[in-house]
């Protein structure tokens, strides 16, 4: 863990260094180039992809997973300083540092493991069917979001390389990659009931009675983890560029960043004794996480 949030820290410091490096350069060629603060946020959720699926699990031959009613909610937003240098009037490179924040909600309504071959009982095997009911998961995450992204724009006045008669205001289209470090990372679930019951198919018969054996009803314990440390994002944005006075500029637009890759896959631990042999955090085969959002953001050439 040590090990790993030193290279994240050095890998940081290296992408700012990148960052003054062309801000150094384009100031000393006197090439066009903006400086920005921004700030933004809006409504967040995981685009989860989720199947029936079997495959193998301990103490059997192999399990299957069923899920119901899933869905999600939360915010998120960043603050942070921007840099602009414009190959042409209307074709430009931003990059820059921020820090942002999640944090989001995952509901599943009813969620079935069945474990085929579990165990011998009497000499017959049976099949366990495990039903987990209103199974909740907050996710929070803060980071360092460091955007990599090519700017379009219309034609305008009162840019310090061009002083022809055009609108005060246009139009811009920002789009590429965004790079989240996650600084702090966490998840935190909870589970209202668990209900288990056996299926002896060389019998044709069910038991859910036997309490001893750990049938029936049970209440389950949630817990808390952490999960991954880099997240990568397509981010999108359009709209508005204001012309307010010699060289400055207020941006006003919407967002949409993708999350192209899930930071917590593979990286989640068991985080009670219950749920140790139970595929419970791992009920969807891809949760990514999406942003709709507007940003504000001032700009100096």
């Amino acid at each position: 863990m040590k090990n790993v949030k030193r290279k994240i820290g050095k890998l940081s410091i290296k992408l700012i260094a990148v960052l003054l490096t062309l801000s150094a350069l384009s100031a000393s060629a006197k090439s066009p180039h903006e400086f920005s603060i921004y700030g933004g946020g809006g409504y967040s959720f995981y685009s989860c992809r989720v199947s029936n699926r079997a495959v193998l699990a301990p103490h059997s031959d192999l399990y299957k997973t069923a899920v119901d009613g899933v869905s999600s909610s939360g915010f998120s937003g960043d603050l942070g300083v921007g840099f602009t240098g414009f190959i042409a009037p209307q074709v430009g490179l931003h990059v820059g540092l921020g820090l942002g924040l999640s944090n989001t909600n995952i509901n599943v309504k009813d969620l079935t493991i069945v474990t085929e071959n579990f165990d011998v009982a009497d000499g017959h095997p049976y099949d366990l069917y495990t039903s987990f009911s209103d199974y909740n998961e907050k996710l929070r995450t803060f980071c360092f979001s460091i955007p990599f992204m090519f700017q379009f724009q219309t034609m305008q006045s009162g840019s310090s390389w061009n002083r022809r008669a055009t609108p005060e205001s246009g139009f811009y289209v920002l789009t590429g990659l965004k790079l989240n470090i996650l600084l702090s990372n966490a998840y935190e679930t909870k589970v209202s009931s668990a209900y288990k019951e056996a299926y002896f198919p060389g019998l044709e018969n069910w038991a859910n009675t036997q309490t001893f054996a750990g049938l029936g009803s049970s209440n389950i314990k949630g817990g808390k983890g952490s999960y991954g440390y880099v997240q990568t994002l397509f981010s999108f944005e359009a709209g508005a560029k204001l012309h307010i006075g010699d060289n400055r500029f207020v941006y006003a637009g919407a967002y949409l960043d993708c999350g192209l890759n899930d930071p917590s896959k593979n990286n989640r631990e068991p985080i009670t004794e219950e749920m140790k042999e139970l595929p419970l955090l791992e009920f969807a085969d891809r949760i990514n996480l999406m942003t709709i959002g507007i940003k504000l953001r001032m700009a100096f050439q």
